[in-house]
């Protein structure tokens, strides 16, 4: 008689389900008709055997597990197939600030040359880092007054030196030390037959374009986050001769706990060894450190190696440009292109590239210049791309949360505290983006469902702009929020009572020494309001407003003073869902989270 297999589970993995099958396999035997499989030595035999079957069922199954990128959970499988995609997976980065240095001198022995991997000092949460100068610098002057400015990175220079031979292994690997290298700034340099005069090799990604001749390097990532470099053969790429030197050079780096660093005290005489110095060295931070990265996760890896192999290290349709950021440079949250053409009036020949730091607003001119110096070499001819800011949008929330406190114990500010949380939750995971939507049902239902005490949820929400008018100057300015706005409120009196439903508000300034808002007045009108004793009192016309198309023009705007980094316009959109389209990003500021928790006893 065969097996019983009408019950067997071949993807169970489970121990005692593998010996409970085998003993129903035997019972099914004549000869083991009335055996006691539980109290014999037989029991110890199919242990054994339920043991090998899960080992070798667990086995397989991982084994094709770590067969695809898709699935793998190994973080060396995941880099291998990474490398049947050219892929090589980024190494940690050192954190990037620009910096001004001011000194005065006699000038007697200029020029001076500050050398490379020149240090700096900062403290960054308490913490103390190395920043150094990636090239040397040479500086002169007419008189005793020198400055320069520069770019510096975080961490110091290492040093790691082998010998090239080619005895145990065709194409032999030469493994970067440690583990925390930033392999953007590795050079490479070779001492042939004992001489002193080096030869540089630089860094390629590509056979194109290469012979016999060519002075480059490979770079592979090994499975444990170290990395290594190759040679070519001197078919594709030049092999350095037996025994030469090979000298790797490049920056420790700490990673992102290295950013926003923003004093730096010099840690070297800018005259060199002889000290020429008749005051201080004065360091003026032009930008603070931004980029700082840890070496490439798993799943950052999964996601962009397929995406990387589609880009081909060139930029042509939109997508391109935003993968092919977004792979170099990991401080970039979110990138969105877009043609010219679509512009008004249309720019054609141009691509734009709206771009999102991370705990960034908006985009500092340094890291504009060095996206747009990398995407440069990978356009087509005759495109000329351009990095921009992002345009903002925001939303605002008036929460009224009733819950039941027979069913909890913890207090209505640890309930807020719960709701605002769920809310910078669903911000994380839906928002933050380009071309997104927010679900009006989708948070509701989160918050029903972050306690069960909660009974029921009541939102009002608000679509806003910050805009960074000047104080003093009177200007105009364009608003358009790309939707449609509530057009169902009745027109507003020139004096109407501070509680009246609006369409478009601002948050509060002084205009003139009087406390004053922006409104809309129902007729498609933005009027200046003057605010007090429960009334907003009309004082001119200041724009008009489209319900239809979002679109905000205003004139003549002139403000004395408000609070904050800028003058919030909120609007009411007439859906409850709200996208945001082009180069906007749609996200929640904790502060505009307001929340009223009322207890109920059911």
């Amino acid at each position: 008689m065969g097996a019983n297999t009408s019950s067997v589970n071949l993807i169970d993995l489970d121990f005692f389900n593998h010996k409970a099958n085998l003993k129903n396999y035997l019972r099914n035997q004549k000869q083991y008709k009335d055996y006691d499989f539980d109290g014999s030595t037989m029991s110890v035999m199919l242990d054994m055997l339920a043991y090998h079957t899960g080992h070798e069922s667990f086995y397989t199954n991982m084994l094709m597990t770590e067969a695809w990128l898709d699935t793998a959970q190994v973080r060396g499988s995941v880099v291998s197939h990474a490398k049947e995609l050219n892929y090589t997976p980024r190494s940690a980065k050192s954190a990037k600030a620009t910096v001004k240095v001011e000194f005065e001198a006699t000038s007697e022995n200029q020029p001076y040359v500050i050398p490379k991997g020149t240090t700096f000092s900062a403290v960054v949460k308490n913490s103390n880092f190395n920043f150094s100068t990636y090239e040397p610098i040479t500086i002169s002057s007419a008189n005793t007054s020198f400055e320069f400015e520069t770019d510096i990175y975080e961490g110091i220079y290492v040093e790691d030196t082998y010998v090239f031979r080619q005895e145990s292994e065709e194409i032999p690997i030469f493994r970067l030390r440690n583990k925390n290298a930033d392999t953007d700034s590795l050079t490479v340099t070779v001492y042939t037959d004992g001489s002193t005069n080096s030869q540089s090799y630089t860094y390629s990604k590509t056979l194109l374009d290469l012979d016999a001749q060519s002075q480059v390097y490979f770079l592979q990532a090994d499975s444990n986050e170290y990395y290594g470099i190759y040679f070519g053969d001197n078919v594709l790429g030049k092999k350095p001769s037996e025994y030469s030197t090979i000298v790797l050079s490049y920056r420790l780096s700490s990673g992102p706990i290295a950013d926003n660093a923003l004093r730096f005290i010099p840690n070297f005489d800018p005259t060199g060894n002889i000290s020429e110095l008749t005051g201080t060295v004065d360091v003026t931070t032009v930008a603070a450190s931004r980029g700082g990265a840890n070496v490439e996760t798993k799943e950052s890896i999964r996601h962009y190696a397929p995406l990387a192999f589609q880009v081909q290290e060139r930029t042509v349709a939109a997508r391109d440009y935003e993968v092919a950021l977004q792979e170099e440079f990991p401080e970039i949250s979110a990138a969105y292109a877009y043609g010219g053409e679509v512009l008004t009036p249309p720019k054609y020949g141009r691509v734009y590239v709206a771009v999102d730091i991370s705990n960034v607003t908006g985009l500092p001119e340094s890291r504009k210049r060095d996206y747009e110096n990398f995407l440069n070499p990978r356009k087509p001819f005759g495109i000329f791309p351009t990095v921009v800011a992002p345009e903002y949008s925001y939303l605002s929330f008036d929460l009224l949360v009733r819950y039941n406190v027979n069913k909890t114990k913890v207090s209505p500010a640890t309930i807020s505290n719960l709701i605002t949380s769920t809310v910078l939750a669903y911000r994380d995971l839906e928002l933050n983006d380009f071309n997104v939507v927010f679900r009006n049902s989708t948070l509701n239902k989160d918050i029903l469902e972050s306690d069960i005490s909660i009974v029921s949820t009541t939102m009002d929400i608000s679509l806003y702009k910050r805009v960074n008018v000047i104080r003093g100057v009177t200007q105009n300015f364009e608003m358009n929020y790309n939707l449609s706005l509530r057009n169902d409120l009745p027109p507003k009196a020139k004096q109407h009572p501070e509680t009246d439903a609006w369409t478009l508000t601002s948050s509060p300034f002084t205009f003139r020494g009087l406390n004053c808002i922006y409104e809309d007045d129902g007729n498609g009108f933005i009027r200046l309001m003057q605010v007090g004793d429960g009334l907003k009192t009309t004082i001119f016309n200041v724009g008009n407003i489209n319900y239809d198309t979002g679109k905000v023009q205003m004139n003549n705007v002139l403000v004395d003073t408000y609070s904050g980094e800028g003058i919030k316009f909120y609007v009411k959109t007439q859906d409850k869902d709200i996208a945001v389209v082009d180069n906007s990003i749609l996200s929640i500021e904790s502060d505009e989270i307001n929340i009223s928790v009322e207890t109920l006893r059911i």
